[in-house]
Formats: C-alpha cells, sequence, structure tokens
C-alpha cells in the first residue's frame, strides 16, 4: 500500500539560513503564501541546542550557514539546500548534511513549493526506513540472544532443541514477558524477572 503523500504545509515552522538578500526575501515571501511560519536567522536562534523546534530547514549551502551542526541535527529533520555555486567542495557540503532538495539561485516562487513537497516526504519516507531497520536489528538480537539461551540449555540441561525452547517460551509466559528477556536471564545477561516484578511466583526452575 503506497503512503500518504504530504501537500499541505500550513503551520509547518521553518528556518531559514541565509543572508536577508532578494534570494531570502523571494522564498521568504513564498512560504508564508503556502501556510509556513518563518523564521529568519545566519544560524540556530541562541538558546537552542539544534534546530529541532523547527519542522523544516532551508539553508545557503554557498556561505556555509550548516556548518557546525552535529550529526543529529543531520537527520532529524527535512533540510532544504539553496545552491548557487556548482563547486565541487560546496556541493559536498550538501551531500554530507543528506540535503532532501534543493533551490537553485537565484531563487524564483515557482520552484519552492516542489523542492518542499519533495523534501518533506522524502524525509519521512527515510525515517520510517531508519525505524523498520531499528526494528528488524531488535528482533535479530533478540533470536540471536534465544539461539543462544537454546543452546546453554541443550548443553547445559541434556534437552533437546525443541524441548528446549518450549522450556523458554513456557516460563517467559508465566512472567508475561518477552521470550527474549528470558532468554537473556537463562544466559546470566539479564536480572530474574520474577525479582524484578516482586513476586516469587512462577520463579526460573532448572529444566528436567
Amino acid at each position: 500500500m503506497s503512503r500518504a503523500i504530504q501537500k499541505n504545509f500550513r503551520g509547518l515552522r521553518a528556518l531559514v539560513m541565509m543572508a536577508p538578500d532578494s534570494n531570502c526575501v523571494t522564498l521568504q515571501q513564498t512560504l508564508l503564501k503556502l501556510g509556513l511560519e518563518v523564521t529568519l536567522a545566519r544560524t540556530p536562534p541562541a538558546g537552542e541546542a539544534g534546530p529541532r523546534p523547527f519542522d523544516v530547514i532551508f539553508f545557503d549551502a554557498d556561505d556555509g550557514s550548516d556548518a557546525g551542526w552535529d550529526d543529529s541535527t543531520l537527520t532529524d529533520l527535512p533540510l532544504i539546500a539553496l545552491i548557487g555555486s556548482e563547486a565541487p567542495s560546496r556541493l559536498a557540503r550538501v551531500i554530507h548534511t543528506r540535503a532532501a532538495s534543493h533551490i537553485l539561485k537565484p531563487v524564483r516562487s515557482s520552484g519552492i513549493f516542489t523542492a518542499l513537497l519533495l523534501a518533506v516526504n522524502e524525509h519521512a519516507l527515510r525515517m520510517r526506513q531508519r525505524q523498520e531497520m531499528q526494528a528488524l536489528h531488535r528482533r535479530l538480537a533478540g533470536r540471536r540472544v534465544v539461539t543462544k539461551a537454546v543452546m546453554r540449555l541443550m548443553t547445559g540441561c541434556g534437552l533437546s532443541e525443541e524441548d528446549a525452547y518450549e522450556w523458554l517460551r513456557r516460563e517467559a509466559m508465566q512472567r508475561r514477558i518477552p521470550m527474549e528477556d528470558m532468554a537473556r536471564h537463562a544466559i546470566g545477561l539479564g536480572p530474574d524477572p520474577a525479582q524484578d516484578a516482586g513476586s516469587n511466583q512462577g520463579r526460573a526452575t532448572r529444566p528436567d
């Protein structure tokens, strides 16, 4: 199923980091017409650890306004680069920021909505992919610890693979905890779930 494309940007908070020239004026006026709230600055506003109070950032790739941003800033928000020079060093900086879209200078009102639409939706896609990847890594880590616990029960208690897995599943169900947590306890990587719950009921017993 395809994801809905965001087309309405009314109410979004935009940080525009560039010199107050004609390009800036055109950009600001167009964003205001699109319903965005616009803040102008050469650098992130004082008192903020980063530009996270905003929903989208426009930055001038020619004047180094993105210098000093940390990696989390570069991935937390959709970035749109304003590019006036095709010098490789400046384009390399745009690539480093992973800008989701760009606007060529001199800025014209006709291309701003397109750049905004591409940036916001591309960034949303990146965030979904990152969350899916993190969830996949967690599942893989959980499977590894369960496999390790099963092997430990097989060698230490003489159980078959099926019986070792069933013991872990049953103990986890009795404690109402994820099987991965039970597996971590079984191999000594986590506390006794029964003690954490403040109860001795269902305390793990050595499998026969």
